[in-house]
C-alpha cells in the first residue's frame, strides 16, 4: 500500500457504493454491505501504512428535508423512510470506521457523475475508469476523488 489510500462511499440502505483509490489512482468500484466493508478494512489494517487510510463519504445525515411538493402522503412517507435508512447506514459506517481508527471526511450531497450519460463520460475522462459502474459506485468514486485532491 502506498502513502494515501482513500475509500469513497455513497451510503445506502442495501449496499453502499464503494470506490478505492491508492495514491489518486482509482483501483476498484463495488457495491458492498456493511459487513463486506468491514472485511475490506480488516484486510487493509493488516497492511503496512494502514494509518494512511481515509474514508470520504456523502453526508446524507446533513439532509433533513421534508418531502412535500405535490407528493401524496404515502410517497412523502416512503421518501422520508428511505432517507432515514440511508442516514442510519451512514451512522453505522462512521461507527465501524471509528472502531478501526479510520478517519471519516464528510462531503456535501452531490449528483456529480450520477447521470448515466453525461456523468459517466466525465467520470471516465477524469478517472480513466473504463469498467462497470452504476450511479452509486460513480457517486462513491466522486467522494473518493475529492479525497485525493
Amino acid at each position: 500500500m502506498s502513502d494515501k489510500y482513500i475509500i469513497g462511499i455513497d451510503p445506502d440502505s442495501k449496499a453502499h457504493g464503494v470506490a478505492s483509490y491508492d495514491c489518486g489512482e482509482l483501483l476498484s468500484l463495488k457495491s458492498m454491505t456493511l459487513l463486506q466493508l468491514q472485511e475490506k478494512l480488516l484486510a487493509l489494517k493488516k497492511l503496512p501504512g494502514f494509518d494512511e487510510v481515509e474514508i470520504h463519504m456523502e453526508n446524507v445525515c446533513a439532509n433533513n428535508a421534508v418531502f412535500r411538493g405535490g407528493h401524496s402522503v404515502k410517497v412523502q412517507q416512503s421518501l422520508a423512510r428511505r432517507l432515514g435508512m440511508c442516514q442510519q447506514s451512514q451512522v453505522e459506517i462512521e461507527r465501524l470506521a471509528e472502531s478501526m481508527g479510520v478517519p471519516v471526511v464528510h462531503h456535501k450531497i452531490s449528483k456529480k457523475w450520477k447521470d448515466a450519460a453525461s456523468g459517466k463520460v466525465e467520470f471516465k475522462r477524469l478517472t480513466g475508469w473504463d469498467g462497470l459502474s452504476n450511479e452509486d459506485t460513480r457517486s462513491a468514486a466522486y467522494f473518493g476523488f475529492l479525497g485525493c485532491k
